[in-house]
């Protein structure tokens, strides 16, 4: 017990730190385990390997539930296509590069697929924090985590059954297809009409959900599959909507606690290694998924339609390597011999490499950095004279609403905006525009704020109107938020609010009302 006892430690404290600084609690978490691995005695290996898989094995349940397939629905062909070239650019660019280091081909092949895919722990977090689970971008990511799990558990399935033969292979990928299937027949015809009827009996509704966990996974180990598999399938039982809500409310506390085994034991199972080259080879490959994964992806989001913008966003939060890699490392080296102690190491730390610089990546600064760099985004300032117009600060999703009734009423209009495909698509509509950021003063100045007759400011963060408010005291400048907190920063600036949520209701309200569906006058 004194390695366990060492992580909750260390979880306690990493914890504590990253909350009293607000900065992202994982890398803390693996860095903590490193700094205590050397005093973890040889002999709680296996206690260490066993806390390492019972975290991997809630993490990957709770990361299930986020999977709902309903909620890729518009964009299945997108998820496909993304998951499968992102999957095949990075085994074989691994491939090589693992060759290049000197690795043999079953090595080789491991390290490949280890890069492959990417972590759903890491992603769905970082979504859920930014609240971006339901925007385009946020919904093609959640399609291509669940589309690459299910492969990843495939891959780990053929490479323990290959020694015993194709058939067991076979058996392997229909044990796997048939537990999703009980998973997705369960949650449509079962789980959530149980866990709607129970969820205000909050202890009887957790301990079904852990028995929901404890079936599946019970099920894989008589199938001889791997226990994720049937941990995944348990969380995509309960990831359909509203269900999926009611669970991530009950299993809050249980996930962090977990969280902090997994990453904890993660850093301490990892180790500072002997030889420096481990680590050495271990962070090249992790430079190389972060390199190649946000070209690629953005690549072919754009072709499915995604803004530039959003297309990058959704290749930065992909660049890291999945915990299901290092199933397939442990599988790989305890189970099957295949690959040595010191691939396993190499596996892990890309893992852990790779975890610790996605949080601080996927941020509004670094997409606007690499913005700068898409073949598309040249500088147009066309807008030179313009007076008495509506300046229009960030197109978004909905900016085309806003537009065309003012166009309509004779107003005239100019929109500023960072990303190509938004701007493209302006110019073929034949509305004015310049491609720069909205919260850049010379981009301003070049779009005539100063002669402006009204700003809209519709850019993601309410902070980044600052400069807006600034330069054009005297001129009405509307910005939407999404908290209150910012509508008061607003307020005090001397800009008008507007709250995308009461705004959105009141929309919503008028529909309804000019629809006939309710008779405002009626009384209660």
């Amino acid at each position: 017990m004194t390695a366990i006892t060492v992580l909750l430690f260390i979880a306690a404290a990493g914890f504590g730190v990253a909350r009293r600084f607000q900065i992202p609690v994982i890398p803390f978490l693996i860095f903590g385990g490193l700094s205590v691995s050397a005093w973890i005695p040889q002999e709680n290996a296996v206690d260490l390997q066993k806390a390492l898989e019972l975290g991997l094995t809630f993490l990957v349940f709770a990361s299930g539930i986020e999977l709902n397939p309903q909620r890729f629905g518009h964009h299945k062909k997108a998820v496909v296509w993304v998951g499968v070239l992102q999957f095949a650019a990075a085994a074989t660019i691994g491939f090589l590069m693992a060759r290049a280091l000197g690795f043999d081909t079953k090595p080789a092949l491991y390290l490949a697929f280890a890069i492959s895919t990417s972590s759903t722990l890491v992603v769905v977090r970082l979504l859920s924090q930014g609240r971006q689970m339901a925007e385009p971008f946020g919904r093609l990511v959640v399609g291509v985590l669940l589309f690459q799990d299910l492969l990843m558990i495939l891959l780990i399935i053929v490479f323990a059954r290959l020694p015993e033969g194709g058939l067991a292979v076979l058996k392997g990928i229909g044990g796997t297809m048939g537990l999703a299937g009980l998973a997705l027949a369960s949650q449509r015809w079962f789980v959530s009409w149980l866990i709607i009827r129970k969820k205000r009996e909050s202890e009887l509704l957790l301990s079904m959900i852990l028995a929901q966990l404890f079936v599946f996974t019970g099920l894989a180990h008589a199938l001889n599959l791997p226990t994720v598999a049937g941990a995944f399938a348990a969380g995509l039982a309960l990831s359909s909507f509203p269900v999926n809500g009611v669970v991530r409310a009950l299993l809050s506390s249980l996930n962090d606690f977990f969280l902090a085994i997994f990453f904890t034991a993660l850093g301490a199972f990892v180790g500072i290694p002997d030889n420096p080259t481990i680590l050495l080879k271990g962070v090249f490959l992790g430079l190389i998924l972060i390199s190649i994964t946000p070209p690629i992806v953005a690549l072919v989001a754009e072709r499915f339609g995604l803004s530039s913008r959003n297309a990058i966003e959704a290749g930065i939060l992909l660049a890291q390597s999945s915990e299901f890699s290092l199933v397939l490392g442990i599988t790989g080296h305890i189970t099957l011999g295949e690959i040595s102690r010191d691939v396993l190491a190499i596996i892990a730390w890309v893992a852990a490499f790779t975890m610790t610089f996605t949080p601080l990546l996927a941020n509004d600064r670094i997409t606007r950095w690499l913005l700068l760099f898409h073949p598309g985004q040249r500088k147009s300032r066309e807008a030179v004279g313009v007076r008495d117009h509506i300046l229009i600060l960030g197109f978004g999703t909905g900016g085309m609403w806003v537009i065309k009734p003012l166009l309509a009423a004779g107003h005239s209009v100019l929109v500023v905006d960072d990303d190509a495909m938004v701007i493209e698509h302006l110019q073929q509509a034949n509305v004015p525009c310049i491609r720069g950021d909205g919260s850049d003063l010379a981009t301003l100045r070049d779009a005539g704020i100063e002669q402006a007759k009204l700003v809209v400011s519709s850019m993601r963060r309410a902070n980044e109107a600052r400069t807006a408010l600034a330069a054009c005291p005297g001129i009405p400048v509307i910005v939407r938020v999404f908290e209150a907190q910012d509508a008061g920063i607003v307020t005090e600036l001397g800009g008008i609010p507007i709250l995308n949520s009461e705004a959105s209701t009141t929309k919503f309200m008028e529909w309804f009302t000019q629809a006939g569906q309710i008779n405002p006058a009626r009384p209660n």
